[in-house]
């Protein structure tokens, strides 16, 4: 992962003024910040001043600070009570006003962690929206201006699409013994009935389910076991 993740939570007593109302999140927002503040200077600055303006998390080359709980609201997304205030997880990225190198992993490390967070939920593509979405503001600006909207949607779909992706299986080494892990406690369950009704009705010996319990039998011997079991007559 390429970021950090830190919490800087707005304590509760601000919660009339930056997060007034209980949340369901249904969507995420993204904004660029329009100045060049850390991800940290940026909440500081949020949780300090008395302004209602309020976003969940600021996201630098570094950092993905937290400021307030997706189950609480912000006022990030210019719509009033409509969906982008009250029911969607603004996102501020940094360094957009100079862009540049540190802007750029900023912007990835939103994309990354966007992803996260769609996978979380069990999202799709189709729950980011733009800050320009709600309110028709220009922002998240330096996106817009560089016609990459589509772009950036495309690479958090990319990310989420690995996220989601099941794990590739591993070759093992030349001489590497596999051990037999089931891809399921179903699976691991129903084999070892399997196993116990064998040791029960004398087809193997205790050794062998011992050694699965233990997670000791390797995949080669699992196959062959279940083959002679099979075939007992």
């Amino acid at each position: 992962m390429a970021y950090t993740i830190v919490n800087r939570y707005i304590p509760t007593s601000l919660y009339p003024l930056k997060a007034t109302f209980p949340m369901t999140p249904e969507y995420i927002t993204i904004h660029n910040t329009a100045n060049d503040a850390t991800a940290l200077n940026e909440i500081a600055y949020m949780t300090r001043n008395t302004s209602v303006v309020s976003f969940h998390v600021a996201i630098d080359d570094i950092h993905v600070v937290r400021a307030i709980p997706f189950d609480r609201n912000a006022w990030h997304a210019g719509d009033g009570q409509g969906k982008g205030n009250r029911a969607s997880i603004g996102v501020e990225i940094c360094f957009s006003q100079s862009g540049g190198p540190k802007y750029e992993a900023a912007e990835e490390n939103a994309v990354l962690y966007i992803a996260h967070v769609l996978k979380q939920y069990g999202w799709g593509i189709d729950r980011v929206k733009w800050h320009r979405d709600w309110s028709g503001k220009r922002c998240p600006h330096r996106i817009l201006s560089e016609g990459r909207l589509q772009s950036v949607k495309n690479r958090i779909a990319a990310k989420l699409r690995e996220l989601n992706a099941p794990p590739k299986p591993t070759t093992p080494k030349k001489g590497e013994i596999r051990m037999f892990a089931p891809s399921s406690a179903t699976l691991k369950q129903a084999f070892e009935q399997f196993l116990t009704d064998a040791v029960k009705e004398g087809k193997i010996s205790d050794k062998w389910l011992n050694d699965f319990i233990a997670g000791k039998l390797s995949l080669d011997d699992a196959l062959a076991l279940k083959v002679y079991i099979d075939q007992w007559e």
